[in-house]
C-alpha cells in the first residue's frame, strides 16, 4: 500500500498512517480507498484481535481533509455522493468486530478528528504538538464525514457545539478532560504506556468515560436540548454575521439529527456539507486558507534567526509587542524612560499571558519563564547582542530620529532597527541613520497578541537580507508579513481612515450613531466605524488622518465633526468619552455628538455601505495603481488580518469584483457629482472598466 502499512503481532495489527511524498497525512477520497482495501483484510483475518492506529509522521496524526479536494467541489449531487462514499468506509472502522485503538500524537484536525471518533478508544500524546480541532468552519462548511454525528455521542452536546461551531484548537489535557480521550501520557512513554492501555482493552477493563452530570442531563430531555440550543444560537448571533451561513447550518444539523438513527444523520450531514462546499463563501475562505498557507512560508530560512531583540517604547503597542517576543524569543532588552514605569509595564505585560493560564494553555512557571526573559534598561546599556532593536515610540519624526542616533550608538553594526510607526514614511526616518540597510518599517496592528498582520516596509536602501530576516522571525512568533512599499498610511491604514472619515461625513448630515455602525456591521465587519474609533483612540485616529491629508491633499479630506471631537478631547474608551460614553458598563451613546451635525438627513442601509466601502476600494486600487503592493490578494489579505474586513466576502478587492467594477465606477462617480473629489474614481478603476476586467483578472493593467 502506498499510503499506510499493515503489521501484526500476536494478533495485534498495528496501521501505520504515512502519506507518500507529502509531510503531513491528509484524508483525501484516494486515500479512503486505500483504507477501505485494509479494513476488509483486517475484517477478514481471524487472527487479528486488536488494531491500534497510529502516524509516522512527526507532529502530525492527520492534519485534516484534502483541501485541494473540496476547492474543486462544484456539483452538489457530485459531492453528495462523494461524501456518503467516505462516510461508508469510515463507518467500516467502527464496525470491524474487533476493539480499536487511535494513538494521536501530533495534530489530529478536521477529517483526521472524524476519522479517530470511528475508533473504540483514543490514547493522546502529551506533546505540545498534539493538537485536536474541527477548523472546518472557518473554510465555510462544517465537518462532513460524520462529525456532527458522532462529536455529541463522544463528549456531549455543549462540548461538540463549541468545537464545532467555533473551530477552537485543544489539547491532549483538555481533549481526555471532555472524554474525547481515553488516556494520555508523553511520548517518551508511549511504548510501555501503550502496552499496558491494549491488556486494559484486552481483558475489558477500561474505565467507561462517563459524561458529567450537566451533559448527560441535556441527553436525556428535549426540553433542556431546547435551552442549549437557543442559548447556542444567541451567542453565535452575537459573533458571527448571519450572511455567513456555515456554522449557523452546522448547529441546525445538529439539533436535528441528536435523536436521529445514525444512517439518517449522516445522510444529512452530507447534504447540508454538499451544499455549502460549493458556495462562493466557501470557495473565498479557501482560497484565504492556501493564501495565509504560501505566506508561512514567504521566507528563506537563515544560519542566524533573530532572537535577540530590544523594544524601545513602552504604550500599548509597545507592551503587546514586547509580549509577543518574549513568548517566542529568547531575550528581550526594553529600553524605558524611567525605571518606575518597569512595575506597570510588567504587570501589564503579564495581563496579557492571563488567558493562556485560564484556558490552561500554559502553566503559572511557563509563563514566569517567557516574563523572565525581559530585562530593561533607561540608558541604552545591555544592548551588545541585540540582533533587532524596534522602535514603538510616539508618532513623532523628531523623536524617533534622535532614537535612532542613540540606538547606533549603542548596537552591534549588523543590528537591524525597525520602527512601529503607523503612518510616517520609512524613507524620511531612515534618513539621518548610517546603516540605512538594516532600517526598515515592522508596523504591528493593536491589540499585538490578537491581530495576525505586520506590514513590513522597507525604504530604497533596506536590503533584501533583512527584510528576509524579518520575515523569518515574524513568522516563527506566528505573525502573517506583507510587503508594502513606502507611502503615508502603507495599506491597511490608507484604506482603512477613508471609511471612518466616510462615517464622519454621513453622521454630520444627519445619520445616528448607532444606524451607521450597525450597518456596516451587518455588512460583516468586526465594529462599526465609531466603535472602532473609540477603541483604537480618536487621538491616534485623528492624526494618522492628518497625515493621510497632508500626504494625498483634497482628495483626503477630514470630516469637520472628527477635528470637533478631537478638539473637545473626546478621545474614545481611554477618555471614558467618545462616539459613546463609557462611564457606565454598558456603553450609551454619547448625545453630544449630535450637537455637532450640520443636517438631518437620515441615508438609506444601502447607501451608508456603498459610500463607506466603495471609498476603500477606490483607495486599495490606488494601491495598486502606484505599486505599494502588486498583488489584489495580498491587498484583501492585509484587510482581512488588520481590519476584520469579512473573510467570507473573499476580501475588499474579491467583493469589488463580485459586486462589478462597472456598478462602482458609476457609484463612484455619482458620488463625486454629490461630494466632491474624495469619491473621484481612480485611473486603474477606468482601465479595469475600460478593458473589462477585474482586480484578480487585470494584473497586467498595473503591474510594472
Amino acid at each position: 500500500m502506498e499510503n499506510m502499512n499493515l503489521t501484526t503481532t500476536n494478533g495485534i495489527a498495528t496501521l501505520i498512517l504515512d502519506l507518500k511524498d507529502e509531510k503531513v497525512n491528509k484524508l483525501s477520497f484516494g486515500v479512503l480507498e486505500e483504507l477501505d482495501a485494509i479494513l476488509d483484510t483486517i475484517k477478514n483475518d481471524t487472527s487479528i484481535k486488536l488494531l491500534v492506529i497510529e502516524s509516522a509522521k512527526p507532529k502530525i496524526f492527520i492534519a485534516g481533509a484534502d483541501i485541494n479536494e473540496i476547492k474543486t467541489f462544484s456539483n452538489e449531487a457530485d459531492s453528495f455522493k462523494k461524501l456518503l462514499r467516505g462516510d461508508d468506509i469510515l463507518t467500516k472502522i467502527e464496525n470491524l468486530p474487533v476493539p480499536t485503538i487511535s494513538y494521536v500524537n501530533g495534530a489530529c484536525m478536521g477529517g483526521g478528528l472524524e476519522f479517530v471518533l470511528c475508533c473504540d478508544y483514543i490514547v493522546a500524546s502529551t506533546n505540545s504538538a498534539t493538537k485536536f480541532a474541527f477548523p472546518e468552519v472557518k473554510l465555510g462548511f462544517f465537518p462532513g464525514l460524520g462529525g456532527t454525528q458522532r462529536m455529541p455521542k463522544r463528549v456531549g452536546l455543549m462540548n461538540s457545539l463549541d468545537m464545532i461551531l467555533s473551530g477552537k484548537t485543544i489539547d491532549a489535557k483538555k481533549a481526555q478532560r471532555m472524554g474525547l480521550v481515553n488516556e494520555i501520557f508523553d511520548h517518551g512513554q508511549k511504548e510501555s504506556k501503550l502496552k499496558a492501555f491494549i491488556q486494559t482493552v484486552q481483558t475489558n477493563k477500561v474505565k467507561k468515560t462517563k459524561l458529567p452530570l450537566l451533559h448527560r442531563i441535556m441527553e436525556k430531555f428535549s426540553v433542556t436540548r431546547e435551552i442549549v440550543y437557543k442559548k447556542t444560537l444567541e451567542k453565535l448571533e452575537q459573533k458571527v454575521n448571519p450572511d455567513f451561513t456555515a456554522p449557523y447550518i452546522a448547529l441546525d444539523i445538529i439539533k436535528q439529527t441528536y435523536t436521529m438513527p445514525f444512517n439518517q444523520g449522516i445522510e444529512i450531514e452530507a447534504r447540508a456539507f454538499a451544499k455549502l462546499a460549493i458556495t462562493k463563501e466557501s470557495k473565498n475562505l479557501i482560497e484565504l486558507f492556501f493564501l495565509f498557507e504560501k505566506m508561512k512560508k514567504n521566507y528563506t530560512k537563515t544560519d542566524n534567526p533573530i532572537k535577540n531583540v530590544t523594544v524601545m517604547g513602552n504604550g500599548v503597542m509597545g507592551k503587546g509587542i514586547i509580549w509577543l517576543f518574549s513568548k517566542y524569543l529568547n531575550e528581550v532588552r526594553v529600553k524605558v524612560r524611567k525605571i518606575e514605569q518597569i512595575n506597570a509595564m510588567l504587570k501589564d505585560i503579564a495581563k496579557l499571558y492571563d488567558f493562556f493560564i485560564k484556558t490552561r494553555k500554559m502553566s503559572k512557571s511557563q509563563v514566569s519563564f517567557k516574563m523572565n526573559k525581559i530585562s530593561y534598561t533607561d540608558d541604552f546599556n545591555g544592548l551588545g547582542k541585540t540582533q533587532l532593536a524596534l522602535e514603538a515610540i510616539i508618532e513623532n519624526e523628531e523623536a524617533k530620529k534622535e532614537a535612532y542616533q542613540s540606538l547606533e550608538n549603542k548596537l552591534p553594526k549588523d543590528a537591524i532597527i525597525a520602527t512601529n510607526t503607523s503612518s510616517i514614511s520609512i524613507e524620511t526616518l531612515g534618513s539621518e541613520v548610517k546603516n540605512k540597510k538594516n532600517f526598515v518599517g515592522v508596523h504591528f496592528f493593536n491589540p499585538v497578541n490578537k491581530m495576525p498582520l505586520v506590514e513590513v516596509i522597507p525604504s530604497s536602501h533596506t536590503s533584501k537580507k533583512t527584510i528576509n530576516r524579518l520575515f523569518e522571525m515574524l513568522i516563527a512568533c506566528g505573525k502573517t508579513p506583507i510587503l508594502v512599499g513606502d507611502c503615508a498610511g502603507f495599506v491597511v491604514n490608507r484604506v482603512l481612515l477613508p471609511y471612518i472619515n466616510e462615517a464622519g461625513f454621513i453622521l454630520e448630515e444627519g445619520s445616528t450613531i448607532p444606524d451607521i455602525d450597525k450597518t456596516l456591521k451587518d455588512f460583516g465587519m468586526p465594529m462599526g466605524p465609531f466603535t472602532l474609533a473609540d477603541t483604537v483612540g480618536i487621538d491616534i485616529g485623528f492624526h494618522v488622518a492628518t497625515i493621510l491629508k497632508k500626504s494625498y491633499g483634497t482628495r483626503m479630506p477630514i470630516a469637520d465633526i472628527l477635528t470637533k471631537i478631537y478638539n473637545m478631547k473626546l478621545l474614545g474608551v481611554k477618555s471614558k468619552k467618545g462616539f459613546y460614553d463609557y462611564a457606565t458598563k454598558d456603553k450609551s451613546v454619547n448625545k453630544e455628538i449630535y450637537k455637532l451635525q450640520k443636517s438631518n438627513t437620515i441615508f438609506t442601509k444601502e447607501e451608508i455601505v456603498t459610500r463607506c466601502i466603495y471609498i476603500m476600494i477606490n483607495e486599495a486600487s490606488r494601491i495598486l495603481e502606484e505599486n505599494i503592493v502588486t498583488e489584489a490578494e495580498i491587498v484583501d489579505l492585509a484587510m482581512i488580518a488588520g481590519t476584520g474586513f469579512p473573510p467570507y466576502k473573499g476580501g475588499l478587492l474579491k467583493y469589488a469584483d463580485e459586486v462589478g467594477i462597472a456598478e462602482i465606477v458609476a457609484d463612484l462617480r455619482r458620488l463625486e457629482e454629490l461630494y466632491g473629489e474624495r469619491f473621484k474614481p481612480s485611473d486603474l478603476l477606468l482601465k479595469l472598466q475600460e478593458n473589462n476586467k477585474t482586480f484578480y483578472t487585470g494584473g497586467e493593467l498595473w503591474k510594472r
